[in-house]
């Protein structure tokens, strides 16, 4: 055996061994396009260890990664992030019935809360005024909202961690907006509460002095990472790291049985472990290399009248590796802000790529988020600066910011999550749901984070924001926009 899985795959793939066991392609150079890929998948045989009872090399893979980001430990997902939100939060639902968190989650968090029948208390992110970005989440908030509930139940302070399961915070946000998580989660462990962190977008943080130290250094129970999102990885890899002793560790391993695959696929491992190697030898030097673009991708674009970009090379640079202020953006992101143009995010986003076929990873109301990355080539940011200044030029500035899909909104809860998710529902048209409970969870994807969550309202303001959305194109999940008739409908909890 080698100590990287992907050099003990291919030594095995290379090997005599003929494989009376799955997969069925039996790494046949037949076996169609992908069969090069083949010769490293096999199933959990002698030697290769089992992601679900590591002993040898898994094991072994795992802990190096955990030494890499100085957790106590850390297990391979490859599922997504979305297994291991799943997982953590199931392991803390059975100290108490509520779950802290930001009302700006992805919707997996929400998931999470409906499965363990979990009372979700929302906190929601104040409002960036200059690009109307939701911001992230304070130490402050986070007090209030655990004071407000210690009132609400009746109950003293050191009786809250039998009350409140968990807090769950994203951090970074979609838009790279980060939250207090180290105040958030010294001020949680004087409650005996545990602190998840989803922290899909930020797998690089801690490993350049230019960026964030990740959360597992600040403190934080659980952090979940999707190295693919932001490091060299396949799609579907993540990590989830632990630490201390507030969270069951034995319940998260029944839980990752549950909510991972019985057959993980070790092409994802091997990806995952290669990726650790890489970003222990050359990550440092591979940041440095994306600021220094970034840097120069700046200087080209210092001149544009009606798009700005957050957060600014100014804003980036007054941060250090110890002290990154809560509502900063890290330096992973580009927010192409329209916020006081013309034009929506819709437009920029499709004329990017349909024009300079430049593919933006999201598009919110009047923003366009590009994702950096340690694999980023000049190429991309020059051509990106070029296009970006010519569309400049055509730009003017609208009278009122924000006005077209409206201000952030709070809904009015009608039923539990619970409740509504599971009770039976009718499908009706869009106008003639005001009023009335959602059935399903209402949101953009990307970035998944609900407008509505099962049984909340929809009442007249978040009407007008989701018909903005749809008649401006975007693509909002859980509404049925038939295009052909024009018909829009949702499914709301029938009525008794």
């Amino acid at each position: 055996m080698k100590e990287s899985l992907y050099e003990s795959l291919k030594a095995y793939g290379d090997s005599d061994f003929y494989p009376f066991h799955m997969p069925g392609h039996k790494r046949n150079a037949r076996s169609g396009p992908l069969s090069e890929w083949y010769k490293c998948d096999i199933t959990e045989i002698d030697g290769f260890d089992n992601l679900h009872q590591p002993e040898g090399i898994l094991l072994d893979a795992q802990n190096r990664a955990a030494k890499l980001f100085g957790s106590e430990e850390t297990y391979f997902l490859v599922n997504g992030s979305t297994a291991g939100i799943l997982s953590a939060i199931s392991a803390v639902a059975t100290r108490g019935r509520k779950l802290v968190m930001a009302r700006n989650c992805h919707k997996a968090v929400y998931h999470a809360a409906f499965l363990n029948r979990l009372e979700p208390e929302y906190v929601y992110p104040s409002v960036i005024d200059e690009y109307g970005l939701a911001d992230g989440i304070t130490t402050e908030q986070i007090r209030k909202c655990l004071k407000d509930l210690a009132s609400k139940e009746s109950v003293a302070d050191e009786q809250l961690k039998d009350i409140v399961a968990g807090i769950v915070l994203t951090s970074p946000t979609y838009d790279g907006i980060l939250s207090d998580v180290e105040g958030i989660v010294k001020l949680a462990h004087e409650y005996k509460i545990p602190v998840i962190v989803d922290q899909a977008h930020g797998a690089h943080f801690g490993f350049h002095d230019a960026f964030p130290v990740n959360s597992v250094a600040q403190g934080a129970d659980f952090v979940i990472q999707s190295i693919h999102k932001t490091l060299p990885a396949p799609t579907q890899t993540a990590i989830l790291h632990c630490n201390g002793n507030l969270a069951d560790r034995a319940l998260l391993k029944k839980y990752l049985q549950i909510y991972q695959t019985s057959s993980p696929s070790y092409l994802l491992m091997a990806g995952i472990d290669a990726c650790m190697k890489i970003l222990q030898q050359e990550g440092k030097e591979r940041l440095q290399q994306l600021i220094t673009y970034r840097k120069l991708f700046f200087e080209k674009t210092k001149e544009l009248q009606h798009i700005r970009i957050y957060p600014s090379m100014l804003e980036t640079e007054k941060q250090t590796d110890a002290v990154w202020e809560p509502g900063t953006a890290e330096p992973g992101r580009l927010v192409i802000s329209l916020y006081k143009s013309n034009l929506t995010g819709r437009e920029l986003y499709d004329r990017l790529r349909e024009k300079y076929h430049l593919q933006m990873e999201m598009c919110g109301a009047d923003y366009v988020v590009a994702i950096l990355s340690m694999m980023d080539e000049w190429e991309g940011f020059e051509r990106l600066a070029k296009a970006l200044k010519e569309i400049d030029t055509e730009l003017s500035e609208k009278e009122k910011a924000g006005e077209l899909f409206g201000e952030s909104i709070a809904p009015t809860k009608l039923l539990s999550l619970a409740d509504a998710f599971t009770a039976e529902s009718e499908e009706v048209i869009l106008e003639d749901a005001i009023g009335r409970a959602v059935s399903d969870f209402i949101n953009l994807y990307p970035p998944g984070i609900p407008l509505l969550t099962p049984g909340e309202c929809l009442d007249n303001k978040i009407y007008v924001v989701i018909k903005g959305y749809l008649e401006n194109n975007y693509v909002v999940q859980g509404i049925n926009n038939d295009l052909a008739s024009g018909e829009v409908t949702i499914k709301v909890v029938k009525r008794a």
